[in-house]
């Protein structure tokens, strides 16, 4: 079983911006530990600092609190990679928040690197700004005597922080993984050579953490530490290694799969396609596009509605699937995604569009497969 097999219960706690919010059920385990061990932290280091006595209450509210905004502003660095890629087109499946941070689920793969580099660098930028204002929170909360709410800040502003430069290590899948893997797809143009080199990259992380892990709980005696370090190195390694063997060309895409798109104009009449158009290309679902813009997909099976009394006077555009993004991909985007879109969109079909916004290709369910295979 795979490591990362052991992460996959969850519990949808909300949804933001129409994004569903779910949190992995461990991740309760985690957050409990976190208020533990800052709690504790917390209570010895006033007391070594000869500060004034605080409670085991008072501790223990400390931690939760701690806790409660690290974790929003984890939240927060996913949200921001989802509105950056919302933005880009590209449709979000789900954003999860697991025992080893969060994910931004995205439908399809960036089009080109100039949107996966914008995407990339979201998350950490959004964490760079929650440290500045909270550091900045905890100094002027300090000056007005306020000690207990900079000590919150300034740990949740340092754990940001940290956040941001842990996630620019150029190792796939962090988000320097993914800004290493943008500029090397700029310099090269081959997607599947450039998302092998960074998953390389973040197997060498992962494997440096699992180090450092162990020399931790072995050698500097901080035994806690130093499992959490292993932990995170196993599930970097488990991400990186699936996507080192399944990123380097050999996964289909959709450009090897596509046909050549027969489309079909927006104003042709129902009549005319059908007594024209649809004995020469015998197809379940063709485009509908003007000058290589994809206006949305016809199906056979939306014709069927349609009383043939009024073929004469409805256009195709009156009865097409109007364009959205569950009915068209980009030409690098995995064949194993593309075929799971086709079959849950309800046209069973995908049109091809490049980073121009042509049309270019087209693809149906149940004739993929036979391509490929040629």
């Amino acid at each position: 079983m795979k490591f990362s097999e052991f992460y996959k219960k969850q519990i949808q706690v909300a949804r933001v911006y129409d994004i569903p919010v779910r949190i992995d059920y461990r991740w309760f385990v985690v957050f409990a530990v976190s208020v533990w061990v800052i709690a504790a932290s917390m209570k010895e280091g006033w007391e070594a600092a000869n500060l004034s006595e605080i409670s085991t209450g008072t501790a223990w509210t400390v931690g939760v609190i701690s806790t409660a905004i690290f974790f929003l502003s984890i939240f927060g660095h996913e949200l921001a990679h989802a509105l950056i890629a919302r933005a880009e087109g590209i449709e979000i499946e789900e954003i999860v928040l697991h025992p080893f941070g969060g994910l931004a689920r995205l439908r399809r793969e960036p089009d080109n690197p100039r949107a996966e580099f914008r995407i990339a660098v979201a998350g950490p930028a959004a964490s760079f700004i929650f440290a500045v204002l909270l550091l900045g929170a905890a100094i002027l909360v300090e000056a007005g005597g306020y000690r207990m709410a900079a000590t919150i800040f300034l740990m949740v502003g340092t754990g940001n922080l940290l956040l941001a430069v842990f996630n620019l290590l150029p190792g796939y899948p962090l988000d320097g993984g993914r800004v290493l893997r943008a500029f090397l797809w700029h310099r090269s143009g081959r997607l599947g050579e450039a998302t092998r080199t960074a998953a390389l990259g973040g197997q060498l992380i992962s494997w440096s953490l699992i180090v450092i892990g162990v020399c931790m709980a072995f050698v500097w005696r901080a035994p806690l530490v130093g499992l959490w370090s292993v932990l995170i190195g196993l599930f970097l390694w488990d991400a990186a290694r699936a996507v080192y063997r399944s990123g380097g060309g050999q996964e289909p895409t959709v450009a090897d799969a596509m046909s050549a798109p027969v489309a079909v104009e927006p104003e042709t009449l129902v009549s005319h396609f059908i007594d024209q158009v649809l004995p020469l290309h015998r197809l379940v679902a063709m485009p509908v596009a003007h000058a290589r813009r994809l206006h949305g997909i016809l199906t056979l099976a939306d014709l069927k509605s349609l009383p043939r009394e009024r073929w004469p006077r409805t256009r195709v555009a009156d009865v097409m699937r109007p364009v959205g993004p569950s009915l068209f991909v980009a030409p690098s985007t995995p064949l194993a995604q593309a075929e799971r879109m086709m079959t849950e969109n309800g046209a069973g079909a995908l049109a091809v569009i490049d980073s121009a916004g042509d049309l270019i290709g087209f693809m149906q369910r149940g004739r993929v497969r036979r391509r490929v295979e040629k």
